[in-house]
């Protein structure tokens, strides 16, 4: 398993670039934080969102690579957590889809919630969409940056996300991500060991109030090669 590599650290966070297919959070399987509590044991004794789970203060699906925010503190989390709920730390994404989008650019704003059968999946809600619990609201920022005649990449940016969120809007409209074993049923998806997602982009202001941006590397944009052109 690719160990996890930091990527931005001062007084009150660490940034860590999550491998694809690493969970990040206990579970039955090795994940982030148990690897990182091994190395900070003192981020597992913030007080954040679950014991278990100390100063993180946001999750990657298994698949998806990428960053993610451990506080130093408490109040550090109390800090950046307040500056997630009230959208201020911009996410950005990397996804490679199957299909071309007919705009450059758009906006998808469709609440999401739990399906209603499986534990596994979400669900767009539109009128006598059937789900379990509360549909909360979601909005994904699309920007089209190569494609040819079957496969496009994107950037995504958002604020505030939802469980799948990224995954399921995209497969909404037309573009699901390839490799995605639920939300895209295109036969390509089996080709691939993790679906093509990656958290490689924030911005955000430090609670020093020092503006950060940061970009890394997408590690499959190389293994597409020049399936795609400029």
């Amino acid at each position: 398993m690719q160990k996890y590599s930091i990527i931005y650290e001062d007084d009150s966070i660490l940034l860590i670039n999550k491998p694809q297919g690493l969970a990040t959070t206990p579970g039955a399987i090795k994940n982030l934080c148990e690897m990182i509590f091994e190395d900070y044991p003192y981020l597992a004794r913030v007080n954040g969102y679950k014991i278990n789970e100390g100063g993180l203060l946001n999750r990657l699906d298994n698949e998806t690579g990428g960053i993610i925010f451990f506080a130093k503190n408490d109040e550090a989390f109390w800090y950046y957590s307040k500056q997630m709920k009230s959208e201020k730390i911009e996410k950005i994404y990397t996804a490679v889809v199957n299909g071309i989008p007919h705009d450059k650019n758009g906006i998808i704003d469709i609440p999401i919630a739990h399906h209603y059968k499986s534990n596994k999946k979400m669900v767009a809600v539109f009128e006598n969409a059937k789900f379990r619990g509360h549909p909360q609201p979601a909005k994904t920022f699309w920007k089209l940056i190569k494609t040819n005649n079957s496969i496009s990449i994107l950037e995504i940016m958002i604020k505030k996300g939802v469980r799948h969120q990224i995954r399921l809007h995209l497969a909404q409209i037309g573009l699901p991500i390839i490799g995605d074993k639920l939300y895209n049923k295109n036969n390509q998806s089996s080709q691939f060991a993790n679906h093509l997602l990656y958290a490689n982009g924030v911005r955000f202001f430090s609670k020093a109030q020092k503006k950060i941006q940061l970009f890394i590397d997408v590690p499959f944009l190389k293994e597409i090669g020049t399936m795609i052109k400029g």
